[in-house]
């Protein structure tokens, strides 16, 4: 019998299928083969997966079982190895017949990601983008080079050569905010990721350009992490658990109004003229 015509063969054909349907920005080779780095040979892979988030390249591998009795924990530690051999990101193994509990408990093992998934819970596997983001954002250490980096990931206006990481400065370019208002909001926003971001940093002032009044104004503020915190009423090291909490707690926080980022502006952002501003520079 022709490979292609074995049921295991057609199960990982439907299961290629059905990943780029749920992961639309991604590429993936099916039967890949990646260098070993600790074995030194061709991995085959049933499915690879490649992409990127936050301009940052992830590489995902994917084990398709088709198997008359459940998952063992002699397959995980399998698959482990081959994840730390290929210096996957995560690793999906996906069954048609479910797994034993000490499978189940050998996959949570600390800095690599593996999943268990069933055949017909494929929708799980949108979970896999956001643990990967946390993982990025618990492992930023306050330094320039993170600092920076992080600023320029958030957004292309942001301007590195007149922000200064010595007096934590973040200056974005024209473009960012074209009005007061949306300057305000921006403020706020950035001021809350970098505080969530960096556990470690206590005070920030962020600049940003905006026009009122057919006036180009420089709007800035000096914001400390406490009184962020208390008029947000969240807990920064809480948003750094989980980017759903980020999504959830901040971006569609409710109490989140025009009218308090009016408020918050007035105690806690000044403007000043452009041009004065460019002088100062």
């Amino acid at each position: 019998m022709p490979i292609e015509d074995k049921t295991w063969r057609k199960y990982e054909r439907l299961i290629h299928q059905e990943l780029t349907s749920v992961f639309t920005d991604c590429e993936f080779e099916f039967d890949d083969r990646i260098f070993g780095k600790h074995s030194r040979i061709d991995r085959q892979i049933d499915i690879s997966i490649r992409g990127n988030i936050g301009g940052n390249k992830i590489l995902g591998i994917i084990d398709c079982k088709h198997f008359s009795k459940n998952i063992d924990v002699k397959i995980i530690e399998s698959f482990l190895g081959m994840l730390e051999d290929t210096k996957a990101n995560f690793g999906l193994i996906i069954t048609n017949n479910g797994f034993s509990s000490s499978a189940k408990n050998r996959a949570n093992v600390r800095n690599l990601r593996l999943d268990i998934i069933e055949f017909d819970e494929l929708e799980k596997i949108k979970l896999t983008y956001d643990y990967f983001v946390n993982q990025k954002i618990r492992n930023l250490e306050l330094s320039k080079y993170e600092f920076f980096k992080r600023a320029r990931e958030n957004s292309g206006y942001f301007d590195l050569s007149k922000s200064d990481y010595n007096r934590r400065i973040v200056t974005f370019k024209e473009g960012f905010a074209n009005t007061e208002y949306y300057a305000f909001k921006k403020i706020i926003k950035e001021s809350a990721r970098l505080f969530r971001d960096f556990t470690d940093l206590e005070m920030l002032t962020i600049r940003i350009p905006a026009n009122k009044d057919n006036t180009k104004r420089i709007y800035h503020s000096n914001v400390n992490r406490n009184e962020l915190e208390k008029f947000l009423k969240l807990d920064f090291k809480y948003l750094r658990e989980d980017i759903k909490f980020w999504r959830s707690d901040f971006l569609e926080n409710g109490s989140y109004t025009k009218q308090s980022i009016y408020d918050f502006a007035h105690e806690n952002i000044n403007s000043t003229e452009y041009t004065n501003y460019e002088n100062e520079i």
